[in-house]
This record gives structure tokens, C-alpha cells and sequence, in this order.
């Protein structure tokens, strides 16, 4: 077609490459109403996959500091719960705090 740009399958791939990545040099460009329609699909769907895979790695990123800090909350949870019943075990033992047992580093005995 007189005046067209695109004119081998080379310019065709080059072409789509650079609209889908949504670069478009301009150097190459469709002159047909069909061409543009084509190239009007082309661009929509390179952004709705660059938005896509962005969502992707931004839902993992959130996923992953969430999950740290949930781990560190049962953690300190967990170690409160611990030393609640370590402190309960060696009231009932009747150990004062400083019955040192059978350990010689100063720590109450827990029978």
C-alpha cells in the first residue's frame, strides 16, 4: 500500500513488539482503519499486562511483609504465654525466685 510503513513481516514484529510493550517509537505505524484497530487492541492489551503482572508482584510484596509481622505477633504471643506459665509452674512449686535448685546461674528452680 502507497505510503505505509510497515511493509515486511520483519517491520510487522518489530512493530508489534514495541506497541505491545507499550514503547511505540513511531517510526513504524498503521495507515488502515483495520491496522489501527489492530494496533488499538495491541496497546490496550500491553497495558492490561504490564497492569496485570504489576498487581501480581504488588499482591506478593504485601503477602510477604503481612505474613512477617503476623509470624512476629504469634511469636510474642507465644513467648508471653510461656513466660505466664513458667511464672505460674514455679508459683505452685513454692519456689521464692531465689531458690536456685539445681542450676548455679541464679535461675528459680522449676520442679
Amino acid at each position: 500500500m502507497p505510503g505505509a510503513s510497515i511493509t515486511t513481516f520483519e517491520d510487522a514484529a518489530w512493530w508489534t513488539l514495541t506497541t505491545i510493550t507499550t514503547v511505540g517509537y513511531g517510526d513504524e505505524y498503521p495507515i488502515t482503519s483495520e491496522g489501527r484497530l489492530v494496533a488499538a487492541t495491541l496497546m490496550l492489551g500491553g497495558i492490561a499486562l504490564l497492569g496485570v503482572v504489576t498487581g501480581l508482584v504488588a499482591s506478593w510484596m504485601v503477602r510477604m511483609v503481612d505474613g512477617s509481622e503476623r509470624r512476629a505477633d504469634e511469636t510474642a504471643r507465644e513467648l508471653a504465654e510461656l513466660r505466664r506459665e513458667l511464672r505460674e509452674a514455679v508459683g505452685r512449686s513454692g519456689a521464692s525466685g531465689t531458690d536456685r535448685g539445681p542450676f548455679t546461674d541464679g535461675r528459680p528452680s522449676v520442679r
